[in-house]
C-alpha cells in the first residue's frame, strides 16, 4: 500500500475551471455541489477542463508538478494552509485573512468551481485542503477528483509542464465554524448518543502498541470507534470505496444515519481523509483539529489504551514456579552459550542463541531477519500466540539477550510475554529445580502475517541528527545505551568510535540492582527518576540504539513496558551501522 501519510511540508498544485452554487444574490453557473458529487471522475474533469472558473489544486511535490501535471494547474505550497499554535500543536486551521489571501492568490474567487487532486499518492493532505476549503465556506464548491493525478495519467489524458499566471481572485470568506471540533466541545460531547467519535490512525496507534509523536500517553479516546484511513480508498487503485462498502464501514464504527461524525487522528491530517469520506456519505462532520496530539498531554481527558495489558511484563521466580507446575508457558533459555544450557537450564525451557535473532543485510552485520525467517524459527521452538512465553538470561551480564526476543516478540503482537527478573542466577540462588533434558516440545505454526517492531532506521535517525535545534526536532531524544568508555569514544571495535551527535548516554546496566546475590531490576520509582533526571520524559520519541540493538532493547523494556512511555524506538543495526558510514557525523570525549 503507498504512503498516503506525507510529511506536512507537502506541496500543492493548483488549477481554474467553473463556477459553483449561489454566492450572494449571483446566479451560480454551476448547481452546489451534494454529497454525492464531492467525488468527480477523470472524465467530469476532462468534459470541463477548458472553463475559466475550473480550479484544480494538485497536490504533491514541486518535482512531480514541474515534470507533469494537469494543464492549467497552479502550485502552492501546503505550508501556508496550516500553522503551529501557541499551544505548540501542528497543523492547525490558520486564520481566515491568511487563507482568504492565499486563495485568492491563487486566482479563486466567490464563483469558481474547485477540484482538489493529488499527483501521485498524497491522499491526506488532499483530504486536508478540502476541509480547509469546507472552512472557509467554499465546500460546497469543492470536490475530489477519484483516483488523483495516477488515474487521469493512466487513461492517457494530456499533461503539461507548462505554469500558468493566475490572476488575483475576489473571494468572500464565510468561515464555518462547524468543520473544526475543539477540545471543550468534544469532551462535552463524548457521551452524546448521536455523536461518533472516528480514530482516523492506523490500529496500532488505536491500540496504544504505538504511540505518537510528541504524545505523551498512547491509546485513544474513550468511546471512539476505529476507521483507519487507509481503508476508505481501494488499495491499488486509490479511488474511493463505493458508497455502499463506505457506508457500512461507518455503521460498523457507531455512526447511524444522522449522527455527528467527528474524526481525529494524529495531528489533523489523516483524520481529514476520513470527514471526506463522511461527508461524502452526508453525514454532518467535524475534525478534531488538536486530535491526539492534544487530546494525549491533557492528562484530565480520558484515554483507553488496551496494549497496556498486553505488554511484556516482569515475572517473579516464584510465580515462574508456580506456572511450570501446571505446565502453562513456553520457557526460552536466552544465555550467551550453548554449554551454559547444557550444564543446566530451568526445567522444560528450549535454547535459542541470540545470533539467530539477526543477521548480515546489504553487507551491514547484526540487522533483523525477514519476518518470514522469524516465524519459521519460532515455530521450530513450539512458540505460540496463544501461550505465554516466559525468557530468562543470567539476570545481569547479557540480559539484553533476553529483552531482545521481547521485543521481537512484541513486534508481533504476541499477547503474554514475560521477563524473569533475576534471571537463571536468581533461579539457581534460591536453590530452584534444574534440569539437563531437554523440552518436549512440538513444532508450533508461529504467525507471519504481520511484524511490526518498534523500530528505528538510518534515514529517521539522520532526519533528526539533521535537524537538531530546530523546531521539527522538539520532543525528540536519542539515547545511547553503551557503556561509557563507547559513548567517549574511548574504547570500540567498530570502524570510528565515538557517538552520534546530540545522544544522551544512558547505560542498559544502570536499570539493575543487587538482589541477593543477583541482578534485578529497579523499582519503577528509581527508574523512572533516573531518567526524568537525565530529560527522557515520556511526551518525548524517544530513539535508542547501541553497538547492533540488542542492548537498546534493554532500555525499550524499561521505557516501554515498565514505565508506559508510549513512543520508544530501536535502532537497528545501530552504531555498527553509522560508525561506518563515512559521511555520517559523530561526537567524541565527554558532553560539553
Amino acid at each position: 500500500m503507498p504512503s498516503f501519510a506525507k510529511a506536512v511540508g507537502v506541496a500543492i498544485t493548483v488549477t481554474v475551471l467553473a463556477p459553483p452554487s449561489g454566492v450572494g444574490n449571483a446566479a451560480p453557473a454551476y448547481p452546489s455541489v451534494s454529497a454525492d458529487t464531492l467525488i468527480v471522475s477523470t472524465q467530469w474533469v476532462a468534459d470541463r477542463l477548458t472553463s475559466e472558473k475550473l480550479v484544480l489544486l494538485h497536490v504533491g511535490s514541486r518535482a512531480e508538478y514541474d515534470a507533469a501535471h494537469i494543464p492549467g494547474a497552479r502550485y502552492v505550497s501546503f505550508s501556508t494552509l496550516g500553522i503551529r499554535d501557541a499551544k505548540g500543536l501542528s497543523l492547525q486551521m490558520p486564520p481566515v485573512a491568511q487563507l482568504d489571501s492565499a486563495f485568492e492568490s491563487l486566482g479563486i474567487s466567490d464563483d469558481s468551481r474547485i477540484v482538489v487532486y493529488f499527483g501521485k499518492d498524497w491522499a491526506t493532505p488532499t483530504a486536508r485542503l478540502f476541509l480547509t476549503l469546507d472552512y472557509l465556506g467554499l465546500g460546497s464548491r469543492a470536490s475530489i477528483l477519484d483516483g488523483g493525478m495516477p488515474a487521469w495519467t493512466a487513461e492517457g489524458r494530456p499533461v503539461t509542464a507548462e505554469v500558468p499566471t493566475p490572476k488575483r481572485g475576489s473571494l468572500t470568506p464565510r468561515p464555518r465554524q462547524d468543520v473544526v471540533a475543539e477540545v471543550d466541545w468534544l469532551a462535552a460531547n463524548l457521551d452524546k448518543a448521536s455523536v461518533a467519535v472516528i480514530d482516523a490512525r492506523t490500529p496500532s496507534f488505536y491500540s496504544g502498541a504505538r504511540g505518537g509523536h510528541g504524545m505523551r500517553r498512547a491509546g485513544h479516546i474513550v468511546g471512539a470507534h476505529s476507521i483507519p484511513f487507509p481503508t476508505v480508498l481501494d488499495d491499488e487503485t486509490l479511488k474511493f470505496k463505493d458508497a455502499g462498502t463506505l457506508r457500512q464501514m461507518f455503521r460498523a464504527a457507531g455512526a447511524e444515519p444522522g449522527d455527528t461524525v467527528v474524526t481525529y487522528c494524529h495531528i489533523g491530517q489523516q483524520a481529514s481523509l476520513v470527514y471526506f469520506a463522511a461527508r461524502s456519505l452526508g453525514y454532518e462532520a467535524r475534525l478534531y483539529d488538536g486530535s491526539f496530539q492534544e487530546w494525549s498531554n491533557r492528562e484530565d481527558l480520558p484515554i483507553v489504551n488496551p496494549a497496556a495489558q498486553t505488554l511484556p511484563k516482569l515475572i517473579t521466580t516464584a510465580d515462574l514456579s508456580a506456572l511450570l507446575e501446571h505446565g502453562g508457558a513456553s520457557v526460552v533459555d536466552m544465555r550467551s552459550e550453548l554449554f551454559e544450557y547444557l550444564g543446566g537450564h530451568i526445567p522444560g525451557a528450549a535454547y535459542l542463541h541470540y545470533e539467530n535473532l539477526r543477521a548480515t543485510s546489504a553487507g551491514v552485520p547484526g540487522d533483523l531477519l525477514p519476518t518470514q525467517s522469524y516465524a519459521s524459527l519460532f515455530s521450530q521452538l513450539g512458540l505460540s500466540l496463544e501461550r505465554p512465553v516466559v525468557i530468562y538470561g543470567w539476570g545481569d551480564r547479557a540480559n539484553f539477550n533476553a529483552t531482545f526476543l521481547a521485543w521481537i516478540l512484541t513486534g508481533f503482537g504476541h499477547p503474554d510475554v514475560r521477563l524473569l527478573d533475576g534471571g537463571y542466577t536468581k533461579w539457581t540462588a534460591e536453590g530452584r529445580p534444574v534440569s539437563r533434558s531437554y523440552p518436549d516440545a512440538e513444532a508450533s505454526e508461529f504467525p507471519a502475517e504481520s511484524f511490526d517492531p518498534h523500530l528505528a532506521r538510518l534515514d529517521m535517525v539522520r532526519w533528526v541528527v539533521e535537524r537538531a535545534g530546530t523546531p521539527d526536532s522538539e520532543g525528540m531524544v536519542i539515547v545511547d545505551v553503551r557503556p561509557t568508555e563507547q559513548f567517549t569514544g574511548r574504547s570500540g571495535a567498530q570502524v570510528r568510535r565515538g557517538r552520534i551527535p546530540g545522544a544522551v548516554n544512558h547505560v542498559w546496566s544502570s536499570d539493575l540492582t543487587d538482589g541477593g546475590g543477583s541482578k534485578v531490576w529497579k523499582s519503577v520509582e528509581q527508574l523512572r527518576a533516573s531518567y526524568v533526571a537525565q530529560g527522557i520524559t515520556p511526551d518525548k520519541h524517544v530513539i535508542l540504539y547501541c553497538n547492533t540493538g540488542t542492548e537498546a532493547s534493554h532500555v525499550f523494556f524499561a521505557l516501554r513496558n515498565l514505565l508506559g512511555y508510549p513512543n520508544v524506538d530501536v535502532y537497528f543495526p545501530s552504531w555498527t551501522e553509522w560508525s561506518e558510514r563515512e559521511e555520517l557525523p559523530i561526537e567524541t570525549g565527554d558532553p560539553t
